[in-house]
């Protein structure tokens, strides 16, 4: 072998070192991300678990229950809570899409109580003011309005009421 290629060789050595080196981090980095998503996944999971298992122990929390017991109403607005900050994490995780954040809270503000609710805490429900918390309270709010369009609250008079009328 010629010295001048012995000397490419050898200057080539720490390169290929440093890129081997920079290939690991770069697997110990996706492998951590991975680990770090499955650890989120089974935490919103329990949260979710814990969540029905309050329901269950405590019907008055249940903002959903046909036949709620008589309790305090602040049971009721926390329950309301617990599942908008539910749902919030799982946005902010990306496992909740638009689609499905506004199908529960569909159900969520069929009901006079959880529009009263939101128009109650809405606005300063969170103080985070990053793109992607603005875009959940504006979803939220959006659907709250459009639902008490829809089904006005008992203590709103309503123009009358409408039947509909089936027609041979």
């Amino acid at each position: 072998m010629a010295p001048n290629e012995q000397r490419v060789e050898m200057t080539d050595l720490p390169t290929i070192i440093s890129i081997a080196a920079l290939l690991a981090v770069a697997i110990a980095l996706v492998v951590q991300q991975q680990q770090s998503r499955t650890a989120q996944a089974v935490d919103v999971r329990e949260r979710h678990f814990e969540l029905i298992k309050l329901m269950l122990d405590h019907p008055e929390l249940d903002y959903n229950a046909t036949e709620r017991p008589p309790a305090d109403e602040r049971m009721t607005a926390i329950g309301m809570s617990l599942w908008v900050a539910h749902w919030n994490t799982l946005w902010h995780m990306g496992s909740l899409d638009e689609k499905a954040l506004r199908f529960n809270l569909t159900d969520l503000f069929d009901h006079a109580e959880a529009r009263e609710w939101w128009h109650k805490v809405g606005s300063g429900w969170s103080s985070k003011g990053s793109r992607r918390e603005r875009k959940f309270i504006e979803i939220v709010t959006e659907e709250c309005t459009s639902a008490a369009r829809a089904k006005p609250s008992p203590s709103t008079p309503s123009a009358g009421r409408v039947e509909s009328v089936k027609t041979a």
